[in-house]
């Protein structure tokens, strides 16, 4: 018979020190490593704390834009914009211009035209059967008047839910 050189309560608590260590290390491999290090981090250079040519801080390399940029430009005629949605997909998009109009409904393949919208102004839309939609704004020949174009698309990237004009008439997706 085996006879063990440490006690029975020894023994019990290296086991249960031991599954107590498997467990930590399981749920850490779980929940994707260890937790982030604490105290002073190692120090990085930071491109916008050094100073560029002029003397002010240069802008880091492939930086994110700080505003969204515009997708499309319309030059307002006395504050005023005419927009003209056209939906070429086969489902219903419902519209509201926020503050004036009420909620609408833009059938299948059709179009419509609406008129003296003061800006700045947002428009949004959606399809009730919820399918994505790819907007593609774009100022016409005729002053003051944007064509908002509604296709279907299966890209999550490109799906917005509403659209800006600006005081300036800059023309915002989001």
């Amino acid at each position: 018979m085996f006879r063990h050189n440490l006690p029975l309560k020894k023994i019990s608590l290296l086991a249960a020190t031991c599954g107590g260590l498997l467990v930590s290390l399981a749920t850490l491999s779980q929940a994707g490593g260890p937790p982030p290090q604490q105290g002073k981090p190692v120090s990085q250079p930071n491109p916008a704390a050094t100073p560029g040519p002029n003397g002010m801080p240069a802008a880091p390399q492939n930086a994110p834009a700080r505003f969204p940029m515009p997708t499309a430009r319309v030059t307002p005629m006395e504050g005023m914009v005419a927009i003209k949605l056209v939906n070429t997909t086969n489902a219903v998009i419902n519209y509201q211009v926020i503050g004036v109009t009420p909620p609408r409904t833009l059938g299948e393949q059709s179009e419509i035209l609406l008129a003296n919208i003061k800006v700045p102004i947002t428009l949004t839309y959606q399809r009730p059967d919820g399918g994505l939609m790819l907007v593609r704004p774009q100022a016409t020949a005729m002053p003051g008047m944007l064509q908002v174009s509604f296709g279907a698309t299966t890209d999550l990237g490109v799906d917005t839910k509403s659209l800006e004009i600006q005081e300036d008439g800059k023309v915002i997706l989001n």
